[in-house]
C-alpha cells in the first residue's frame, strides 16, 4: 500500500493527572518540579508510595454514567471533553463515521472486578452493569457514546506501551483514509490490593516510604517505579481539515514505530533490540535522520534494568545529544495511560520550548550516557520522540513535531 500523504496533527489535548483536572494544571505542576506521591498504607503489607486521583465522581459526568461505569472510563471521558474543546469540538461539523476512537488500556476496571468479586462471594446481587463497566473495551465506547461517535473504535492492550500504540494506529487510520479525526490516548485505574502486591512482588516498585525519594530515573540510587492513575486524550487530525475549520494545530504526528522483544515476560531485552527498532521505525516513518532528534520523553520507570535497557537504546539509535526526561518521578507510572500522557507533555515541550525537570534524578547514573533535563530547560525543540516500554517486551515509539517547521 502506497503511504498517503496527508500530514496529521494535534488539535486538542486532555488529562486527568494526579495533580488535578487539565493540561494545564498538570504542565504547570510538572514545570515547578511537583511531585504527587504519597503513603497508601491500606493497599499493600507494608507502606506503598502512589499517586492517585482525588476525582470527585460526578465531575463533569452524569450520575447516570458514573453508576454504570469504572474510574478508568470516567477519566477517560473526562480526558476527551477537555481534547475536544481545545480542539473546537470537531464532532460539531465533522461526519460522525469519520470521526475514530481509540484508547490504550492494560487491565480495564479493576476496582470494579474486585467488588464485583467480593459482592458475588458474599451471596450479594450483581449490577447488570458489572461486566460492561470493567471490560477494558468501555473507555473507548463508552467515548463513542457520549459523543456520538461512529467511525472505528478500538482498543490498543500493550501494557505499558498502549497509550503511544494508540496513537500510532489512530495516525495509521488517518492515513489509510479511514477516517478524518481519531480520539486517541490511554487511561488507567489500577489501585487496589492485588496490583499493588503484584508488582511488588515482582520487585517494580519502589519500597522507599519517603515521596521525596521514591521514584527517581536514571538517578544512582532509583528503587523502581511508583505506580499513578488517570487519563490523556489527543485530537488527531488531518491538516486540511483542521486549516480548514479555523483551528491552528499544536503540533505534527510524524511518525510511528512499534517492536516485540520476543523474549521476556517482565524485564526488557539486554540488548535493547525492540526498543531500539521501535525508535528507529518511528524516524523511518517520520523520513527524518536520528541527528534531528532534539529531545526524548523517556518511558524512565526508575527501575535499575529498565532505565540502563533506555539509556542504552537511546544512545544506539539517536546518540547522546538529544535532551532526555521522564515526568514518573512526578505522576508516577500510568500504565496503559502513559504514553499518551507523555506524549500531551511532550506536545507542551514542542510549543512551549521548555522541558520540566525529571524529578528525582539528584546524581544521574554516571554510567549513563544521556543529557538527562534536572531543571527546567529552554531550548529549541523541534523534533521529538516520546517511548512507552511494556511487560511482555512490547516497546512503541511516536515521532512528534513542532507545527511549521516542518515546512507547514
Amino acid at each position: 500500500m502506497t503511504r498517503s500523504v496527508c500530514k496529521v496533527v494535534v488539535t486538542g489535548m486532555g488529562a486527568v493527572t494526579p495533580f488535578g483536572q487539565g493540561v494545564e494544571v498538570l504542565w504547570n505542576a510538572l514545570v515547578k518540579g511537583g511531585r504527587a506521591f504519597r503513603l497508601l498504607p491500606d493497599l499493600a503489607p507494608r507502606p506503598v508510595v502512589g499517586a492517585p486521583i482525588d476525582f470527585p465522581a460526578a465531575f463533569n459526568l452524569s450520575p447516570r454514567v458514573v453508576r454504570q461505569t469504572d474510574r478508568f472510563v470516567q477519566f477517560a471521558l473526562v480526558a476527551a471533553q477537555e481534547a475536544l474543546a481545545q480542539a473546537d469540538n470537531p464532532e460539531s461539523v465533522i461526519p460522525a463515521h469519520r470521526i475514530g476512537v481509540v484508547i490504550g488500556n492494560a487491565v480495564g476496571g479493576l476496582g470494579t472486578f474486585r467488588l464485583g468479586t467480593l459482592s458475588y462471594e458474599a451471596g450479594e446481587r450483581l449490577s447488570p452493569f458489572f461486566v460492561p463497566a470493567f471490560i477494558p473495551n468501555m473507555a473507548a465506547a463508552r467515548i463513542a457514546m457520549e459523543f456520538s461517535l461512529h467511525g472505528v473504535n478500538l482498543t490498543v492492550s500493550t501494557a505499558c506501551a498502549a497509550g503511544t500504540d494508540a496513537l500510532g494506529v489512530a495516525l495509521d487510520l488517518i492515513r489509510a483514509g479511514r477516517v478524518d479525526v481519531v480520539l486517541a490516548g490511554g487511561s488507567e485505574a489500577l489501585f487496589i490490593p492485588e496490583m499493588v502486591t503484584g508488582l511488588m512482588q515482582a520487585r517494580a516498585l519502589s519500597m522507599v516510604p519517603d515521596a521525596e525519594q521514591a521514584c527517581r530515573p536514571f538517578d544512582v540510587d532509583r528503587s523502581g517505579m511508583v505506580m499513578g492513575e488517570g487519563a490523556a486524550i489527543l485530537v488527531l487530525e488531518r491538516e486540511d481539515i483542521a486549516l480548514g475549520r479555523g483551528v491552528t494545530p499544536h503540533a505534527v504526528v510524524l511518525g510511528y514505530g512499534s517492536a516485540g522483544d520476543g523474549e521476556h515476560p517482565a524485564a526488557p531485552a539486554v540488548d535493547g533490540h525492540g526498543q531500539q527498532w521501535a525508535m528507529q521505525q518511528a524516524l523511518d516513518d517520520a523520513r527524518v535522520d536520528p541527528q534531528q532528534v532534539d529531545y526524548v520523553n523517556a518511558h524512565g520507570t526508575a527501575t535499575v534494568v529498565g532505565d540502563r535497557s533506555e539509556w542504552m537504546s537511546i544512545a544506539q539509535v539517536v546518540g547522546t545529544s538529544p535532551a532526555v526526561s521522564s515526568i514518573k518521578g512526578s505522576v508516577g507510572h500510568l500504565l496503559g495511560a502513559a504514553g499518551a500522557l507523555e506524549a500531551v507533555v511532550t506536545v507542551k515541550v514542542l510549543g512551549e520550548q521548555l522541558i520540566p525537570p525529571t524529578v528525582g534524578c539528584v546524581t544521574p547514573d554516571p554510567a549513563c550516557p544521556l543529557d538527562i533535563v534536572q531543571t527546567p530547560r529552554r531550548g529549541s525543540v523541534k523534533l521529538a520522540l516520546s517511548n512507552s516500554f511494556g511487560l511482555g517486551g512490547q516497546n512503541a515509539t511516536i515521532a512528534l513535531g513542532r507545527y511549521g517547521d516542518d515546512g507547514s
